[in-house]
């Protein structure tokens, strides 16, 4: 394996290295998020219903430990009863601003995936033009050898193109699967919040 890496390395000379940081990123990045980022988690119907009964039997604020667990939902109610009461305004006020917060800790790494599908193609042109110099002086060598030398220098500079592309695809792909999810899960929080919020409005709302 460690022979393989060696001659990948070899290939791609030194722009190898900062392809293969780039490669590291967007396998831990995947990984974390497709975890974080799971629905049963993140707006579990078990935790609304939770919600529900405390409201119902107007529970204390001690007590909401038990509610929140991580679902969007309850974070942000969580917050909000802290507040409470609250006039109409501020309450639409506060939701807007916990539910920003929520989102932007949902597409913690994103924005990373996102930078490394632009630069990652870039870092592979750019080994492909180190490669193409390193090519062209070749061609001061005697003619019998020079096309051997010329052919295996271009496919040596062409491959870190291909890393390139290799890596900046699937994190771009990455990244807009995420940030679809992500306005998916944000819009199904914000639906159980507004249920709630119907339901135990004079409970939240000051008269």
């Amino acid at each position: 394996m460690w022979g393989q890496i060696e001659t990948i390395l070899v290939r791609g000379g030194i722009m190898m290295i900062p392809l293969g940081a780039c490669s590291f990123l967007v396998v831990l990045i995947t990984l974390e998020r497709i975890f974080i980022l799971q629905k049963k988690r993140l707006v579990s119907d078990e935790r609304i219903q939770h919600w529900r009964a405390w409201f119902s039997e107007r529970g204390e604020t001690e007590s909401l430990s038990s509610n929140v667990g991580v679902s969007i939902a309850g974070l942000i109610m969580t917050k909000i009863v802290q507040m409470l009461p609250l006039s109409k305004s501020r309450l639409e006020e506060r939701l807007s601003d916990l539910a920003r917060i929520e989102k932007h800790r949902l597409e913690r790494g994103l924005v990373i995936l996102d930078t490394i599908a632009g630069i990652a193609p870039l870092f592979g042109l750019l080994g492909t033009a180190l490669g193409m110099v390193e090519v062209f002086s070749r061609l001061s060598l005697v003619d019998e050898a020079k096309m051997s030398a010329l052919s295996s220098g271009i496919s040596q500079a062409l491959f870190t193109t291909v890393a390139g592309l290799m890596i900046g695809i699937p994190s771009l792909i990455a990244y807009n699967l995420f940030t679809r999810r992500i306005d998916s899960l944000m819009i199904t929080a914000e639906e159980q919040i507004n249920l709630l919020v119907d339901a135990f409005f004079d409970q939240i709302v000051e008269s």
